[in-house]
């Protein structure tokens, strides 16, 4: 009798590494380095052969298009893994890597992951899991950019950073991260101005506000029904 597993049979095999597990795995297996506020972690064309775990501080992935201008794909911070595809694939980075604030990680090269990976098949199928997870991250972002209207990219925008970096108080959910508007713009591939306009809209909705320089969304519920719009 033939039997067929796909990944996630395969996944269901293992026992998924814990956050915990995860952290040890860099800690004991990996280099500890810091970057400065503005050190370029690796740009196009560098070979890839780490994958990297922010402990502190702020990265921002991005790529640049052939008329100059800067789309930004990740904004990371603490515990933060990225470079994985890459990595495993041994090609060369694509995107560049930038540190926004002075900022310390740990790194795993290749040829270490994959013994460790002779040691516990675990890490094997979690890289796995994460691939596919930046695959399907990838397919949302080309919908939101081709699909949706300006007010629902930055509404997106919004919504995604208070999942990674919100806190909730007595007024609503703040998003503790210092972002421009115009970073916003790279990441939705709009202007700044039309980001503004949207921040100006949302307020007058009733929807954000603006507390020492970050953003508070008092209705996370409209806003989402607004990032969910055509």
């Amino acid at each position: 009798m033939e039997i067929v597993m796909g990944i996630s049979g395969l996944l269901e095999q293992y026992n998924l590494l814990s956050p915990h597990e995860i952290t040890q795995l860099f800690m004991e297996h990996g280099k500890l380095v810091t970057f400065q506020k503005g050190y370029a972690l690796f740009s196009p064309g560098s070979k890839a052969d780490r994958i990297y775990m922010i402990n502190h501080g702020e990265i921002k992935v991005s790529r640049g298009t052939n008329d100059g201008k800067e789309i930004i794909l990740d904004l990371l911070g603490p515990g933060a893994i990225f470079g994985e595809a890459e990595a495993i694939m041994s090609s060369d980075w694509k995107n560049s890597a930038l540190a926004k604030k002075d900022s310390i990680l740990h790194y795993i090269t290749k040829d270490v992951l994959q013994e460790q990976i002779t040691k516990d098949p675990r890490i094997g199928m979690w890289l796995m899991q994460r691939v596919g997870a930046k695959q399907l991250e990838t397919v949302n972002l080309l919908e939101t950019l081709l699909f949706k209207s300006a007010n629902a990219k930055v509404a997106q925008v919004l919504i995604d950073l208070a999942k990674d970096h919100g806190k909730d108080i007595a007024e609503g959910k703040l998003v503790d991260y210092l972002i421009t508007h115009q970073e916003i713009g790279n990441t939705i591939a709009t202007t700044r101005e039309t980001v503004s306009y949207a921040f100006m809209e949302f307020r007058q909705l009733g929807l954000i506000d603006t507390v020492k320089r970050r953003t508070l969304i008092k209705d996370f519920t409209g806003l989402q029904t607004l990032a969910q719009a055509h």
